[in-house]
């Protein structure tokens, strides 16, 4: 009795011939094949080895990272102290620096004060020498004017005195003897 089916071929002829024995032959491996199979297992190996190797390589940089990690922990707690202290001396220099900068300034207003009453100092005595000196240039004037006018009339007297000798003629007075001299 052949049933029908909807299977495939297959299945169909070994319903056909149900005393049909179907036998497979395993064929003989050679050394070929022995050595690829151990190549296989060898690289297995390795593939195995190599992981390993880097997983504990991992495990190293992880456990250097957290040394570094806590060198730095270390390093930034002694660092802190430091750089509070620089910050306080920044900011010293800073406060340093406004006051000497506040200083410069009252310096420098000052000097330009003290400059423009220097100039203006400079300017009044320049005009009081130069008056001074027209004074003096008068005086010397009047001076000179009045010297000549004095050494004119001592002339004059002297010119005169010497023609009123003419006229009216002196006595010569004889010197007065000591009597302590004898």
């Amino acid at each position: 009795m052949v049933i029908a089916l909807p299977l495939p071929l297959a299945l169909l002829q070994v319903a056909a011939r149900a005393d049909t024995i179907v036998a497979l032959t395993i064929p003989d491996r050679g050394i070929l094949e022995w050595t690829s199979g151990i190549l296989q297992i060898l690289v297995l190996l390795l593939a195995v080895a190599a992981l390993v190797a880097l997983i504990m390589l991992l495990q190293a940089m992880r456990l250097g990272i957290q040394r570094i990690d806590a060198g730095m922990a270390r390093l930034a707690d002694q660092t802190r102290p430091m750089l509070a202290n620089a910050n306080a001396m920044v900011g010293d220099a800073r406060a340093m620096v406004a006051a000497v900068r506040e200083d410069v300034t009252r310096v420098t207003d000052a000097a330009g004060v003290i400059g423009e009453e220097l100039r203006h100092a400079a300017q009044t005595t320049a005009r009081r020498v130069d008056d001074v000196n027209a004074v003096l240039d008068v005086l010397q004037g009047e001076l000179e004017e009045t010297a000549l006018g004095a050494a004119a009339a001592i002339r004059g007297v002297r010119v005169g005195a010497r023609a009123l000798a003419g006229v009216f003629p002196r006595r010569r007075r004889r010197p007065k003897r000591r009597r302590d001299a004898d």
